[in-house]
């Protein structure tokens, strides 16, 4: 089993994503909004506040997304996200990762 974990910036593509998820199998998607910790410091932290002229646009929420998936799932969940949201390699596209999982309870199929 894995932990499949991926933060999708573009909110545009997210109900797209999601559906193309659940299409290929990826069991008990938990969502949570989001926000990276630049965007955090240059809206709230008041030492950092001050440089906001050079960041760009405001507070910016972010899709997470958690899945405990099968190994054979771990591949084509990549693609698709990769399918819907474009290659995560792009500066503010996101991030997914996965990462090993020894034991789950609860986990309906």
């Amino acid at each position: 089993m894995k932990l499949l974990i991926a933060v999708i910036k573009n909110k545009d593509k997210f109900e797209e994503l999601l559906e193309a998820l659940i299409e290929i199998g990826v069991p008990g998607i938990t969502i949570l909004d989001s926000v990276g910790a630049m965007d955090y410091l240059k809206e709230e932290v008041p030492i950092f506040a001050g440089f906001r002229a050079f960041f760009e646009g405001s507070l910016s929420f972010s899709k997470t997304i958690f899945s405990v998936i099968p190994e054979e799932l771990e591949e084509a969940a990549f693609r698709e996200i990769e399918k819907v949201i474009g290659n995560l390699n792009e500066p503010d596209a996101g991030i997914a990762f996965t990462l090993p999982v020894s034991q789950v309870r609860g986990l309906r199929k």
